[in-house]
């Protein structure tokens, strides 16, 4: 009987060590046939989390502990037989054994995205779908929390994961959470949203997100113009302070690409350039103004104010805040 309590304590401890040991994991890599150039490292990010969104090819891919297969390395191995990176959710064991360790990439893609969670030790993969939206709302917002009236983000002309916004974030005490915002992939609450991992994390400071999951915000360090900036394939999250008023932004124009030229006289913008761009000018509220395209784009304005100036051509790619008076 003894023996058998023994045995059964061992177990438990090993389990409990190898639990532990997982959570502590601070770097992951993959390799294997499906892996383009070899071997790369995995993204960190919080709660015990390394994800991986990119392109891989038709083969297998190994998940390792190690740059590379050593010694040392140990490997991330599916349970289940057969296993596919992309899934709703596989368990893992952490093995010294190569044997059986490959996920199954079936095809060539550029838009595969996996998660490893070493807390749930549980890989998940897809295969990304562009948003075609995103849209901010808080009560740091002038909208406040209502669905419907959201402000939307501009989606990038070259990667239609990234998306940006311009416009005004203030302490408003007439909204619930005066100093809070979150991010939404659609014009309302559900299905889709965006938040920090942390509660109140600067929006300053902060540069991963998550989809769903716990309703966390992020806060403003003070009022002012801000410009966010948000890969959704990525999970990568950019905030700038522009300034306290708008009128006060950067234009930025004196760092224009070699062989952009732009002209600003009244309410008239001219945009010059040795190669064919599409040229679009929004407001800081990300509403669209004009869109046009050509070598040399005139662009005439009714009212003053700072606005947003992108253009995009075949080796040049640029945005810049201008300010009409």
């Amino acid at each position: 009987m003894e023996d058998t309590h023994m045995k059964k304590s061992i177990i438990i401890l090993a389990a409990l060590a190898g639990t532990l040991n997982m959570s502590a994991q601070k770097e992951l890599w993959i390799t294997g046939s499906a892996v383009p150039g070899g071997t790369q490292k995995l993204e960190t990010f919080p709660d015990g989390q390394f994800k991986f969104a990119g392109t891989l090819n038709a083969g297998e891919l190994k998940v390792i502990t190690t740059d590379g297969e050593q010694a040392a390395t140990q490997y991330l191995t599916p349970r289940s037989f057969e296993s596919y990176v992309v899934n709703k959710g596989l368990a893992y064991t952490k093995t010294r054994s190569a044997e059986d360790a490959a996920w199954i990439v079936p095809f060539t893609e550029d838009r595969y995205k996996f998660t490893v969670d070493t807390k749930a030790q549980t890989l998940t993969g897809e295969l990304f779908v562009p948003w075609r939206e995103v849209y901010i709302a808080g009560g740091a917002c002038e909208i406040g929390w209502q669905a419907f009236v959201m402000l939307p983000f501009t989606q990038d002309a070259e990667d239609p994961n990234v998306f940006t916004w311009t416009g005004e974030l203030r302490q408003r005490n007439e909204n619930v959470e005066p100093r809070r915002f979150k991010l939404q992939g659609q014009n309302t609450w559900n299905p889709k949203s965006l938040h920090p991992y942390m509660q109140d994390e600067s929006c300053l400071t902060s540069t991963q997100m998550r989809h769903e999951g716990d309703d966390t915000k992020w806060e403003i360090d003070r009022d002012g113009v801000y410009r966010l900036t948000v890969n959704v394939f990525r999970d990568t999250f950019k905030a700038e302070y522009l300034g306290e008023h708008a009128e006060q932004a950067p234009t930025d124009v004196d760092a224009l690409p070699m062989g952009v030229d732009l002209e600003v006289v009244g309410h008239t913008l001219r945009l010059r350039s040795a190669e064919k761009l599409s040229v679009e000018l929004l407001r800081t509220d990300s509403m669209r103004v004009a869109r046009k395209s050509g070598t040399d784009v005139t662009i005439t304005v009714q009212q003053p104010g700072v606005y947003v100036l992108k253009a995009a051509g075949k080796h040049v790619r640029f945005a810049r805040k201008v300010a009409v008076k």
